[in-house]
């Protein structure tokens, strides 16, 4: 399947400009709040820079199933069975897996970007003025080696409409790093607030596909997969989950 994307921006109206403004980002993981109203606030973010976002009607119950069933079934329609390549890539895999696992679930599910908190500290941390200049421009390289970075300063991850969190990459990624983990490689977790890996919390700021495309759509520098074998030939340029 060939993924088409790179939308432009929706034209906002001069009253949306003047009427948002930015919530404070916490300062402590136990300070992270609420999940959904956090995902609200994102959505607004996402429509103030100029991208289509999700109209939030929530869903009552759980749609995941505890045996996995639906993360078999997401992985056979996409045809990409070993996600152990997702390691330091959670937003080329989860922008190319969502329309999947929305197919597979019949319920909405949303490509979303923000922060990553655990054991009480903030692993990925990009801020509002991060993700607006983004949004605009795609990642720069340019101004990763100015910073000094491998690599890039935020984490995506999927949400369903019913709340739920689909970790797509995160345990791959320690599994790369650390040799203790290994086994987890390829793994994917699903929950609530913590997205099934205890002591994690995620804080969305960004919701949507459009914008995801914006971020990661660079042409200097691509950061999405129009096909499966893109999964394993672009530039494994995501930020590893740091060693203490």
């Amino acid at each position: 399947m060939d993924r088409l994307f790179g939308r432009s921006p929706v034209p906002l109206q001069p009253h949306q400009n003047r009427s948002f403004k930015l919530p404070d980002l916490p300062k402590r993981q136990e300070d992270i709040g609420d999940y959904r109203e956090h995902l609200a606030h994102a959505a607004a973010f996402t429509r103030h820079c100029g991208f289509e976002a999700p109209e939030l009607t929530w869903l009552v119950g759980d749609v995941l199933t505890p045996d996995g069933t639906f993360a078999r079934e997401a992985a056979q329609a996409s045809g990409v069975f070993d996600f152990s390549g997702s390691a330091g890539q959670c937003l080329k895999w989860c922008h190319y897996q969502q329309p999947y696992f929305e197919q597979v679930l019949g319920v909405p599910v949303w490509v979303t970007i923000g922060q990553l908190w655990a054991y009480g500290k903030s692993v990925f941390h990009p801020d509002w003025d991060d993700l607006r200049r983004w949004s605009r421009s795609g990642i720069d390289p340019v101004e990763l080696a100015i910073q000094g970075r491998d690599g890039i300063n935020l984490h995506a991850w999927l949400t369903v409409a019913s709340g739920e969190i689909i970790e797509l990459s995160l345990l791959s990624s320690l599994a790369r790093v650390r040799p203790s983990d290994r086994a987890l490689s390829g793994t994917i977790t699903w929950g609530h607030e913590d997205g099934g890996i205890e002591h994690h919390r995620y804080l969305p700021m960004t919701v949507g596909s459009a914008i995801a495309e914006a971020i990661g759509g660079n042409p200097a520098f691509p950061l999405l997969a129009r096909s499966k074998e893109d999964l394993a030939t672009m530039p494994a340029v995501g930020v590893l989950y740091p060693i203490d």
